[in-house]
Formats: C-alpha cells, structure tokens, sequence
C-alpha cells in the first residue's frame, strides 16, 4: 500500500478507523434514553460507553502482538466479523446486562480495527512523516462526531434506538467489503514475530521504555477530554439544555469539526516545530478551555453556547495533544509496531475510560465537574512537560 498517495491511504484507512469512532459517537443521542429504556441509572449506563472504551485499549494488548505474528489483513477481516456481530446483539438486547456485553464484544472488533490501522502507518512510514500521518488519522476520526450523533439521533426518533445498533452492522459490513478489495498485507513474513512465551517480554520492552510511558500518558490525557465529552454532553445538552434528541447531532458536531481540523493542524505543527512543542502548545490550550468553562459555568451559568465553545478550545488543545504524542510513543518501536501500537491503545483507553467513569460519579447538574475534569488534566500533563523538558524522562524523540 506505500504506493498509495498519503491521503488515498487515509481515506483507504477511514472506514476502519470509523467503526471505533461511530461505535462511540452514534450511540451518544441515545443514552439518556438508555437509561429510562432499561430502567437504571446513569452511573449503569455510562458503563456501555466506559466498558465499550476499556475493551478497546486492553483487546489491543492481545491484538497487537496477533497481528504482528499473522500479518495486519487476517486481523482486520477477524475484527471486522466481531463488530459486526457485536452490533446485531446490541439491537437486540433485552436488558442493560445484555447491551453491555454486546457492546463488548462490538468493542473487541472495533479496537482490532483500529490497533491495525495505526500499525499499518508505522508499517510504511516512519519519523515525522509517521506523526503527520496518525494526526491526519485523528482528523479523519473528527470526521465521525460531525455526522453520527445526527444520524444517530434521526435513526432512534424514526425507527428507535435499535436502528442505530443496525446502521453499526452496515458499517462493519462495508468494512467487511473494504478489507477484501482495497487493503493488501504491509507485513512482509520475514518481519513477523510468534505470539509465545516471549510476549511478555515485548510488552514489558515497551511498557519500561521511560519515553513510551510518558508519551503514553500524554495520549491517554488527550483522548479522556474527548471522552468525557462523550459521556456528559448528551445530559447537559439534552437533559439540562433542553435540546431535541434529533438536533443534538448539529450541535455534537461543533466537537467533531474541531477534533477534525485539529488533527489536521497537529500533522502541520509536528512537521515545523517538532513533536514536544506541539504537545506543549496543546497543554495551553486544553487549560485555557477548562479555565473558561468553570469561570463562565460559576458567574454566567450554564449556556449552550459558552459550554461549546470553552469545550471547543480544550478539544482542539487535547488533538495537538493525543496526535502527536502518538507518534512519541510509536517512534522508538518499528520492529514491533502491532505490541507498540496495542500498548498505546491500552494506555489511553485506560486511562480515559477510568477518568470518565470517576467523572460520571457525580450527578451531571452544570458544566462545573467536567470543567474540573479538563483542568486536572492539563496540570497532569503540565507535569509532565516539565519533567520532559527537564530530561527526567529520557527520549529520543523532538
């Protein structure tokens, strides 16, 4: 696939990536209604969204290393019959319990798709070029939030909430058709490595690389704004706000047009001004975004469009973030970019998804928790600039 154009590749790639991104974004209208459909609580419904996020980072760890031993199409075919799996039972669930399972297993097919995806790119580029190819794949995932929670909510006021799980089994399908016809192996056989006794000791050269960790960190902290968006914009903007369940799409997508052109940018700003820097200038932004959201939250209250807009500086801040700290973590690691690119899943799937579940503890009554949620992120990742730039951690990449 080297011989594709960059942004051929990209849009090659686009469907892969999209079924992770719609398995979250699609069903985000929906979950207030979840919630009232199967009688439970929030805290029990923010449990599909987390447990969904959790499944993806940790199948990744044994995705990953599959995909490095079998080659990167077998994996992507395999994924892809899970997703679409995943989604029919999902549809057809008959209680809480049963949806969260289903969305696991959707979830195990969604993170073989996307730990492969990122492979793939490691597979043929590398450096800075790498960086602007996972920032250009981030903006294409922006893509998603633009449209599927509108098509999301539509789907469940025409038809009801199974329609949105059905239209995820259509994806996975054009997925399905998409790997036999346009993906071919980036793997050469004298690259792959067995799955065996010696997995551990892959994971633990990754997991002990001081730069993979710190960069790590720094993707897991720009993904956990993203999805905490997730999981309380739906009660603020439809249960506090007031909006329609079929217009909260038009205005999710103020969140998706930012993550998209901010992946984009991010690719821009790796290539001048280096990969440290523009994780630097993304810190800034995501506490700016915060600051505002409380300050305006405390003296204003709580308006549509301060919320979206103090959200759309700190999710634009956590692109530059989670883009280029991607390709920190993926650099050092090009004989195994499948183990490197599951650790990475799994780091800021982790850590997003338990940043997200602790959030959703206290009851959503104004913008205020998530705004703290955003500041304790960007002092977090503050910290962890300064103990970069001091060369306590050691790194090879600029």
């Amino acid at each position: 696939m080297k011989h594709h154009n960059k942004f051929i590749l990209i849009f090659i790639l686009a469907p892969l990536v999209f079924s992770f991104a719609f398995g979250l974004d699609i069903y985000v209208p929906i979950v207030p209604e979840m919630q009232r459909v199967f009688h439970t609580t929030p805290f029990i419904v923010q449990l599909t969204l987390s447990l969904f996020l959790l499944t993806t980072g940790i199948g990744q760890l044994i995705i990953g290393p599959l995909s490095d031993q079998f080659g990167r199409y077998r994996i992507i075919a395999l994924s892809a019959i899970l997703f679409i799996i995943g989604s029919i039972l999902s549809a057809c669930s008959v209680d809480i319990g049963m949806l969260i399972m289903a969305r696991m297993i959707c979830a195990l097919g969604a993170c073989g798709l996307l730990v492969v995806s990122f492979a793939i790119i490691r597979d043929l580029y590398s450096g800075k070029e790498s960086a602007q190819m996972y920032s250009f794949i981030n903006g294409a995932i922006g893509i998603s939030p633009t449209f599927a929670p509108i098509i999301g909510g539509y789907l469940a006021v025409t038809w009801g909430w199974q329609a949105v799980f059905w239209f995820l089994a259509a994806l996975g399908i054009l997925v399905l058709f998409t790997t036999c016809f346009f993906i071919t192996e980036t793997l050469p056989y004298e690259r792959r490595q067995k799955v065996g006794r010696n997995i551990l000791q892959r994971y633990w050269t990754v997991f002990r690389n001081k730069s993979f960790l710190v960069y790590a960190c720094f993707a897991g902290l720009g993904i956990t704004i993203f999805f905490c968006f997730f999981s309380v914009s739906s009660f603020i903007i439809i249960d506090l706000l007031h909006i329609a369940v079929q217009n909260f799409g038009y205005y999710f997508a103020v969140f998706g047009l930012v993550l998209l052109f901010g992946g984009f940018i991010t690719g821009l700003l790796v290539m001048r001004f280096g990969i440290n820097k523009t994780i630097f200038y993304g810190i800034l932004l995501i506490l700016l975004g915060g600051l505002l959201m409380l300050f305006t939250n405390i003296y204003l209250g709580l308006h549509l469009m301060t919320f979206l807009f103090s959200t759309a500086i700190a999710c634009f801040g956590a692109a530059f973030l989670a883009g280029a700290a991607a390709a920190g973590v993926m650099e050092p690691f090009p004989h195994m970019a499948g183990t490197a690119a599951a650790g990475l899943g799994a780091s800021q799937f982790i850590i997003s998804s338990a940043i997200g579940t602790l959030l959703m503890h206290w009851p959503v009554t104004s913008s205020i928790s998530y705004a703290i949620c955003i500041i304790s992120v960007a002092v977090v990742a503050l910290l962890l600039s300064l103990c970069l730039k001091q060369k306590i951690f050691q790194s090879k990449v600029t």
